[in-house]
């Protein structure tokens, strides 16, 4: 087995390298421009890679569910309600709660949860919990940017005559535009809109 290595790029951990199916899977489930920040590697080649986008949860063989082949699930950050690190004695679990899906509070050893399998999670060993508890931090900041920016536009669609100043406008656009919501050319194209209505 390859020998993990570990750093961090602007706050997110980047645990290298992603096995080949791995990487041949994440490649196909990234659009054109989109830009990896980080990524968390568990047990058996899970993995769990933030974009600029989304989350993939990448697994591949039996992890997937499959014995050969494997899946990607991806997560966008307006629908991640939780990020779960739990540790254990020897490995760890690392858990993303969407909106679509069901998250009891369940005992694991009760219900027969197997994190191993599941769409959403990863297993990892004990003494990578530093990286994975980065990656959720990181993913959280996302998460609260993106329902940030949710709450902007609900907010303005609810009282049209109260439209915020073009300044505040550009001031949202930036932020959008930072947490990676807006591409580079669609955040010039709107605040050139948007001087141009000054």
């Amino acid at each position: 087995m390859t020998k993990l290595t570990a750093k961090t790029i602007d706050g997110w951990p980047l645990m290298e390298p992603l096995g080949k199916k791995e990487s041949d899977l994440l490649k196909r489930n990234m659009v054109p421009h989109e830009r990896v920040l980080g990524q968390v590697i568990g047990s058996s080649g899970q993995a769990v890679v933030a974009t600029d986008h989304k989350v993939l949860v990448v697994k591949t063989g039996m992890m997937a569910g499959q014995t050969f082949g494997g899946k990607a699930t991806s997560f966008d950050y307006r629908t991640i309600v939780g990020v779960e690190v739990r540790t254990g004695f020897a490995q760890g679990e690392f858990e993303i709660i969407a909106a679509s899906m069901h998250a009891p509070q369940r005992n694991r050893i009760k219900d027969k949860v197997n994190v191993r399998e599941s769409p959403n999670g990863v297993v990892f060993v004990k003494g990578n919990s530093h990286q994975f508890d980065k990656m959720a931090a990181k993913i959280r900041e996302m998460t609260a940017a993106a329902h940030g920016a949710g709450t902007a536009v609900s907010a303005q669609s609810a009282s049209p005559t109260s439209e915020p100043s073009i300044p505040e406008q550009i001031r949202s656009l930036s932020e959008l535009h930072a947490a990676g919501i807006l591409t580079d050319d669609e955040f010039t194209a709107k605040k050139a809109e948007l001087l141009a209505r000054m």
